[in-house]
């Protein structure tokens, strides 16, 4: 039996996804979570959820609980809201509930990883888009690639870029696209910019959210979409059951009402204090996230040293980001750390 002849065609020139982070680390700048946990209030909280769980039975397959508090929250029905073990997993669902095979799956480069992964993981054929030299969208180009795309995925904020792409661009291909727009709201809590109000005059339109960024909940793995209710109907078809565990769900409807504005605060002040910082010795882009992307003049080298103060950034390799590292805002004495090495010239 030849093993690697029996897998899917689509992924035979795929690698499993690895960033390369540093497993052993004094700080972790890698991976764009929060560098505060959960606060010990809401921990309390949690805790005492906890003790009514019994862990013996399956957890509620609706996530009815969580959806109400998402759907008030965002004023849509709970009909219009189904939740995931993370965004990644609810991606997964749109490509396996709405794709065919050699359907064209449309996104930018650089942009989320994953989006290309799951097209081909679910055999439809991505047609990554080139952003213009300001990481912003290529308007014409991304109006061509959305003529006849299933899907067109759009981080916004960008990752790994940070920025918000232009809002008129994005309008545009809203209303030109003849397949479903996905806007990847993984950061709206630090940008404060959303298209959610477009929803319900959109029916292509698709927004994405999580709780593993601002919310401090990255080890929870909980991510929602809202969209249109027969959108979400058919997702539940191929979603599987009991995805979301008890402890995650209990976990997310405590920390949806939970005031995370003072935390983010703090994050969007330390970026600014590094922008500035930076923006001297390297080129920055501006970033509407929780992380800065930065060109350093050597990347192994910059690599080198940041592991040797034990501190795990990310770092890109190849392509039009050969040479940039992506550095996620943390606390105080994380950015410091982050910052001396930066200051020194790599």
């Amino acid at each position: 039996m030849n093993i690697r002849e029996m897998q899917r065609s689509s992924i035979k020139g795929l690698k499993a996804y690895d960033p390369e982070l540093l497993a052993n680390y004094r700080y972790k700048v890698d991976a764009n979570e929060n560098g505060y946990d959960v606060p010990p209030l809401a921990r309390k909280k949690i805790l005492k959820e906890m003790k009514k769980v019994f862990f013996n039975r399956y957890p509620d397959p609706g996530a009815v609980k969580l959806k109400g508090i998402l759907a008030k929250k965002n004023s849509v029905s709970p009909g219009s809201i189904v939740i995931g073990n993370g965004s990644d997993e609810l991606i997964h669902y749109l490509l396996q509930a709405f794709t065919d095979p050699g359907d064209i799956i449309a996104a930018p480069a650089p942009s989320f990883d994953m989006y290309s992964i799951l097209a081909l993981a679910n055999g439809a054929t991505p047609v990554m888009v080139p952003l213009d030299d300001n990481f912003d969208l290529d308007e014409a180009a991304t109006l061509k690639a959305v003529n006849g795309a299933k899907f067109i995925f759009l981080a916004y904020p960008n990752n790994p870029t940070g920025n918000c792409f232009s809002r008129g661009k994005i309008l545009k291909i809203i209303k030109a696209a003849q397949g479903f727009v996905v806007l990847d709201e993984a950061y709206f809590e630090f940008s404060g910019k959303t298209f959610l109000p477009l929803l319900k005059k959109h029916k292509n339109l698709i927004i994405l959210r999580t709780f593993s960024k601002a919310f401090s909940l990255a080890s929870m793995r909980v991510g929602y979409m809202m969209a249109d209710p027969e959108v979400i109907s058919i997702i539940n078809k191929v979603r599987l059951p009991y995805n979301v565990n008890v402890v995650s769900q209990a976990c997310a409807a405590v920390m949806a009402q939970t005031a995370i504005a003072p935390v983010v605060k703090k994050i969007l002040t330390e970026r600014e204090k590094l922008y500035s910082a930076l923006k001297k010795d390297y080129p920055v882009v501006k970033s509407d996230a929780n992380f800065l992307l930065i060109k350093v003049n050597d990347g192994n080298y910059a690599k080198k040293m940041f592991e040797k103060s034990g501190i795990s950034i990310r770092m890109f390799k190849d392509g039009r980001l050969k040479d940039f590292l992506r550095l996620t805002i943390g606390t105080p004495d994380e950015n410091r750390a982050a910052l001396a090495i930066l200051k020194r010239g790599v």
